[in-house]
């Protein structure tokens, strides 16, 4: 079985994911980073020689190309945006919830991400926001202890996992 963690850039999907697979004994797959590996180019590249709807279509392919079963898989920001990735997406699902203010002090140190190019966090975030919780099977809020939420994600999958 794959646990998916969605939400929003910054939110620690890449930190949560390894330290849950590294506690689970699982692989750990980010996905912006094999994309970047299958397609030869970085993601920030891609975006801004083909465009967001490219990025998205690739996004997808790399995605339903994923075989590895079980694995942790952090999603990119964005997967969200299309509705048929929630099919692809055949495993738990966590969206990793944090607030806005957190976020915007995390990104301040992180790279540039292509989108807040363009696009103010707030309108990004509002635009998500209900996709997010529309495609989780488990929300878990990131604003605290990075073991916690682990340890949080692992019990409720557990749960998840008897049904």
């Amino acid at each position: 079985m794959r646990i998916y963690l969605i939400g929003m850039p910054g939110s620690g999907k890449t930190t949560i994911g390894k330290r849950l697979s590294f506690k689970l004994g699982i692989p750990f797959i980010d996905l912006d980073q094999k994309i970047e590996e299958e397609k030869g180019m970085f993601i920030e590249d891609i975006f801004e020689n083909y465009g967001e709807d490219v990025f998205r279509s690739v996004e997808t392919e790399v995605l339903s190309a994923i075989k590895t079963s079980p694995a942790v898989i952090s999603t990119g920001g964005g997967i969200v945006t299309q509705k048929r990735n929630k099919v692809l997406m055949d495993g738990f699902k966590v969206y990793i919830d944090v607030p806005i203010e957190i976020l915007k002090k995390r990104l301040e140190k992180s790279h540039q991400r292509p989108l807040l190019k363009t696009t103010p966090l707030e309108e990004i975030y509002d635009k998500r926001f209900l996709k997010y919780q529309d495609f989780a099977d488990m929300i878990v809020r990131n604003h605290d202890s990075i073991e916690k939420c682990v340890d949080d994600i692992i019990e409720a999958y557990k749960g998840w996992a008897k049904k």
